[in-house]
C-alpha cells in the first residue's frame, strides 16, 4: 500500500507540474505558483537555499577579501535573490527531489518522532533552536508538535538543543498530548493518517495496513496499543484493519480474527464521528517539562577531530596531484549533489545514450564519498559495504534500488537524511536517471 500511495502522490504532482512533454527544466518560481502541497513547495525552496549556501561558502571562506562589508553584503544578497528567482531543476533532478519530498511527508505522517529527530539532527548532535524553527517549516501536519516545541523554546529561553534533549522533549509532548484521553487522541491520530491517504488516493480510506499502525503506535510510545497490534501480526493473518476494527480493539482489547468474549462491549463512535487531530488539537501542558543539561559527548568531539584530520590529509593528497604550474584553489569541498553528481550524470548519460548496460556502481562511488560511506554508514566494515553495492548492481530499476536502500538504512539505523546517506543515494540514483536522460511521466511512474 505504501508504494502505491507514493507512486500516486508523485504522479499527481508530476501531472500538475509537467504540462508539456517538451519541458526540459522546472523553474522554482513556476513550482511556487502551482496548486501542489505547501510541504512539497517548501522542500524545493529549501533545496535551492542549500545550493545558495554552498555557493556562498565557496567565496566567503576566502580570507583575501572582506565579504562582511555592508555594501558588499548588500550586493551579495541581491545576487542570491536574483539567482533564487531564476533557479531551475532538470527533469531528472526534479523527479529525484520529488520522491525524496514525498517520502519525507509519508515518514513524518506515520513516524513523526523518528522523522523529526533524523531530519533535524542529520549532521550534528547539537543544533540551534532557530534551525529547529526553520526545519519545522517542512511539515504541515500535526500542528500541535510545532506549537508545543516553539512555545517550550520561548518558555525556557532555549537557544540550543541536543538530539537527546529533543527526543526527550517530543516524547514528553506526546505524553502530555495523550494523557487527558489516550484512546480518543489515538483514534484522532488514526483518522488523520486515513484522511491524508484519502486526499492522495482521491477516495475514502478507512483501513490501514497493520504494519503501518504498528509503526505509528510504537513511534509515539503507545505501548499497550502497540502490543495489541503485535498480537494481530503474530496471531492472525490480517494485513489491514478497518477503523471500526481498530476502535473495537483499542476500546475492549478485541483482536480482529480472534473470538473473544467481552461482557459489556463499549459503544463504538465510528469513523465519521471521530475528528482528526488537526481539527481537534490536543492540549499540551509545558510548565512541568524539564530537559537534562545539554552536554557535548566526548565521542562527538573525538569524531570532529578525526574528521578534521581526514580532511587535512585529503587536501594534502589533492595538493600533491596538482601540477606545479597550476595554482591550487584555496579551499575546495566536494559537494556530491553539485559538482561530483553533475560529472557523474554526464558520464552515465553517455553510457546510456550509447545503449550500454547500467554502469557498475563501484566505478561511480569512489574517493571521499566511498570512504565516508564505509566509515559513517557501514561502521568501517568495507566487506558489508561491497556486498550492499553488489546487490544494487544486480538491479535494473530505481524503484527496486530505492526499496533496497530504504531497507538497508532502516536495518542499520542509518539516518537517511544525513549528508553521507544523501550523497550515496544521489550517486546510486544517477545510475538509473542521469540528468539529461528523462523518462516520461506515465512511463516513469511505472518504473519508479
Amino acid at each position: 500500500m505504501e508504494e502505491e500511495i507514493l507512486d500516486l502522490f508523485i504522479k499527481r504532482i508530476e501531472q500538475k507540474v509537467i504540462t508539456d512533454e517538451k519541458m526540459t527544466v522546472i523553474p522554482l518560481a513556476y513550482l511556487m505558483t502551482l496548486d501542489i502541497p505547501d510541504s512539497i513547495k517548501h522542500f524545493f525552496d529549501q533545496e535551492v537555499e542549500l545550493w545558495l549556501r554552498e555557493e556562498e561558502e565557496k567565496f566567503t571562506s576566502n580570507e583575501r577579501f572582506d565579504y562582511d562589508m555592508p555594501e558588499v553584503r548588500m550586493l551579495i544578497d541581491q545576487i542570491f535573490d536574483r539567482l533564487k528567482q531564476n533557479a531551475t531543476f532538470s527533469r531528472s533532478k526534479f523527479h529525484q527531489l520529488l520522491e525524496r519530498a514525498v517520502k519525507l511527508e509519508m515518514n513524518y505522517l506515520i513516524e513523526p518522532h523518528r522523522t523529526l529527530t533524523q531530519f533535524l539532527f542529520k549532521d550534528s548532535n547539537h543544533i540551534s533552536t532557530m534551525e529547529v524553527y526553520d526545519t519545522l517549516k517542512y511539515f504541515f501536519r500535526y500542528e500541535y508538535y510545532k506549537n508545543a516545541i516553539s512555545d517550550y523554546f520561548n518558555l525556557k529561553y532555549l537557544r540550543e538543543i541536543s538530539q537527546d534533549q529533543f527526543v526527550d522533549l517530543i516524547n514528553q509532548i506526546d505524553e502530555k498530548a495523550f494523557a487527558e484521553n489516550r484512546l480518543e487522541t489515538t483514534l484522532k491520530t488514526v483518522k488523520t493518517i486515513m484522511d491524508f491517504l484519502s486526499e492522495v488516493l482521491e477516495k475514502e480510506v478507512n483501513t490501514l495496513k497493520v504494519s503501518m499502525l504498528y509503526a505509528a503506535f510504537r513511534d509515539r510510545n503507545l505501548d499497550e496499543y502497540t502490543q495489541l497490534i503485535k498480537r494481530v501480526m503474530d496471531e492472525t493473518d490480517k494485513k489491514e484493519l478497518s477503523f471500526e476494527e481498530i476502535e473495537k480493539m483499542l476500546r475492549d482489547g478485541i483482536i480482529p480474527g480472534i473470538e473473544e468474549t467481552v461482557k459489556e462491549p463499549t459503544q463504538i463512535i465510528g469513523f465519521d464521528k471521530i475528528e482528526n487531530i488537526e481539527e481537534s488539537k490536543p492540549e499540551v501542558a509545558l510548565d512541568d517539562i524539564e530537559l537534562t543539561e545539554s552536554a557535548i559527548a566526548e565521542e562527538e568531539v573525538e569524531e570532529a577531530e578525526e574528521e578534521f584530520e581526514e580532511e587535512f590529509e585529503e587536501e594534502a593528497e589533492e595538493e600533491v596531484e596538482i601540477p606545479v604550474e597550476e595554482e591550487a584553489p584555496e579551499e575546495e569541498e566536494v559537494h556530491v549533489s553539485a559538482k561530483v553528481a553533475d560529472d557523474l550524470a554526464d558520464h552515465v548519460a553517455r553510457q546510456i545514450s550509447s545503449d550500454s548496460p547500467l554502469q557498475d556502481l563501484h566505478e561511480m562511488i569512489k574517493g571521499r564519498v566511498r570512504r565516508k560511506a564505509i566509515k559513517k554508514l557501514f561502521k568501517k566494515n568495507e566487506a558489508e559495504f561491497v556486498a550492499f553495492i553488489d546487490s544494487l548492481n544486480k538491479l535494473g530499476t530505481w524503484k527496486e534500488a530505492s526499496r533496497v536502500i530504504d531497507d538497508e538504512f532502516y536495518e542499520r539505523g542509518i539516518n537517511p537524511y544525513s549528508k553521507e546517506a544523501i550523497a550515496l543515494s544521489d550517486i546510486i540514483y544517477l545510475r538509473f536517471f542521469p540528468k539529461d536522460k528523462y523518462v516520461g511521466v506515465d512511463e516513469g511512474i511505472d518504473k519508479f
